[in-house]
C-alpha cells in the first residue's frame, strides 16, 4: 500500500484482494484521471502523470497502476484500480462484457413512478464548444434498472432517493437518463433543474452533485483460480 502514499488527500483505500486490485473511494470534484496526457493534476486521483492510451498512471520505476473504471468529476464513490497488467485485462473484460455490479444511489427531483423498472435509451455524444454534452439519438443503447429507495421530503421539497444499477457504461449516463425522465439529480449543473438545486443549496449540507458509486463486485478467473471482488460504502446522503 506504500505505493498508494500519492493519493489525492482526500482519496482512501476502502479494500484490496490478493491480486492487486484495488478498489479506492474519490469524493465529488476530484478528477478520476488528469485532463491532459502524462499531466500531473493536484485535483486528480493519484499525483503522478497518467498515461490516457494504456489508461494507467505511472509510478517511479515505470510501476504502473491500471486504472479499470471512471466517474464524472462531480460524482463521488468507488473507483478500482490493478497494478498487476495480466489481471487489470481480465477486469476490464468483465467491463465490457457487462459483467460487473454496479450500485449508485441518486437524490432527485420526486415525480410518481413505478416502485421498480429499467430505462432503456440510445444516447449520443456531441460537443458544444469545448463542452460534452449526452442527449438521446442514434448512438449506443443505454440501459439502467433501477429501484425507489425512499421517498424524501426536505424543506418542504419532496424527493425521490433512486438506487441506480446501470448495466451499461456510457458518457454520462445515470445523469442524462434520470432528466429525460423529469427525474434529474439534484446538484447537476449539466442536466438539472437550476432553479430546484438553487432552492435546496440552503438545505443541504453541501452544494454537490447528488449521485454516488456506491458499490461494486464482480468474479474473474486468474492463474485458474475463481476470485470475487466486492466493495461498498455509505451512501453520503
Amino acid at each position: 500500500m506504500d505505493d498508494l502514499k500519492l493519493l489525492h488527500p482526500k482519496v482512501h483505500i476502502v479494500h484490496s484482494d490478493i491480486n492487486n486490485i484495488i478498489a479506492l473511494y474519490k469524493p465529488c470534484d476530484v478528477l478520476s484521471m488528469p485532463n491532459r496526457n502524462f499531466q500531473i493534476d493536484p485535483k486528480s486521483l493519484l499525483h503522478l502523470p497518467y498515461n490516457s492510451k494504456e489508461r494507467c498512471y505511472i509510478f517511479p520505476k515505470n510501476r504502473k497502476f491500471f486504472l479499470l473504471n471512471r466517474l464524472d468529476a462531480p460524482t463521488s464513490g468507488l473507483l478500482i484500480g490493478c497494478f498487476d497488467e495480466k489481471v487489470a485485462k481480465i477486469i476490464r473484460k468483465c467491463f465490457f462484457n457487462q459483467r460487473v455490479q454496479k450500485t449508485y444511489y441518486a437524490l432527485t427531483a420526486y415525480r410518481k413512478i413505478s416502485p421498480n423498472g429499467a430505462f432503456c435509451d440510445c444516447l449520443v455524444e456531441r460537443r458544444e464548444n469545448t463542452h460534452l454534452r449526452v442527449t438521446r439519438g442514434l448512438g449506443k443503447e443505454a440501459i439502467t434498472k433501477y429501484f425507489i429507495e425512499k421517498e424524501l421530503n426536505i424543506g418542504g421539497v419532496p424527493l425521490l432517493k433512486l438506487c441506480l444499477q446501470p448495466v451499461t457504461g456510457r458518457t454520462h449516463q445515470l445523469r442524462v437518463q434520470c432528466a429525460l425522465r423529469k427525474l434529474p439529480i439534484i446538484g447537476d449543473k449539466t442536466y438539472g433543474d437550476f432553479a430546484l438545486n438553487k432552492k435546496l443549496w440552503s438545505l443541504l449540507p453541501q452544494r454537490r452533485l447528488c449521485l454516488q458509486s456506491h458499490a461494486i463486485a464482480f468474479s474473474y478467473d486468474f492463474q485458474n483460480k475463481k476470485y470475487f471482488f466486492s466493495a461498498k460504502i455509505a451512501c453520503e446522503f
